[in-house]
């Protein structure tokens, strides 16, 4: 499944292939914080979608290069991420460049974590890009998942627009 990813903001993360052991392996982590090593994720939603609270899947992009706010990235779904912003349940659609050859290996919660995306990167990572809220990762489901809520999302956008362009006046 391909989407169109708009990107709203982009922060460093520590996400990236897992290193070889040896030393300097486990030092994407420092204590309380992140580095940045890694590969930029943008934050965003995901365009001609719209989820049961009503507003546009959100998405995060893993990607190879920063991209500028606006920009829109042709994207595949990777993993649904379920949080909690400031106590309220979030839906987060993990997506990666659709044919960029340095995420063909990503395609499940398994290589996500393989690239130092676990639950608790993702949580700060999230917090970065939005500071003004807490983020706590309940739940981390696979591609399937991801897809079933994006044809929901983009079935319902297309309920809503097609009922809009059958209005007279409009």
């Amino acid at each position: 499944m391909e989407i169109t990813v708009a990107v709203a903001a982009t922060a460093g993360s520590p996400f990236a292939p897992a290193l070889e052991d040896g030393p300097g392996a486990d030092d994407l982590l420092s204590e309380g914080s992140i580095r940045v090593t890694g590969y930029p994720v943008g934050a965003g939603w995901v365009t001609d979608s719209l989820t049961e609270e009503g507003r546009p899947a959100a998405a995060l992009l893993l990607m190879e290069e920063p991209a500028l706010p606006g920009q829109s990235v042709r994207a595949r779904p990777v993993a649904l991420v379920h949080a909690e912003v400031d106590g309220q349940p979030r839906v987060e659609v993990v997506c990666v460049p659709a044919h960029d050859a340095n995420f063909a290996g990503l395609s499940d919660v398994a290589a996500l974590r393989a690239w130092r995306a676990d639950e608790g990167t993702l949580a700060a990572v999230l917090h970065r890009l939005d500071r003004g809220h807490q983020w706590r990762i309940t739940a981390c489901d696979g591609i399937e998942a991801a897809e079933t809520f994006l044809a929901e999302a983009r079935h319902a956008y297309e309920r809503l627009a097609g009922g809009q362009e059958r209005k007279p006046g409009r």
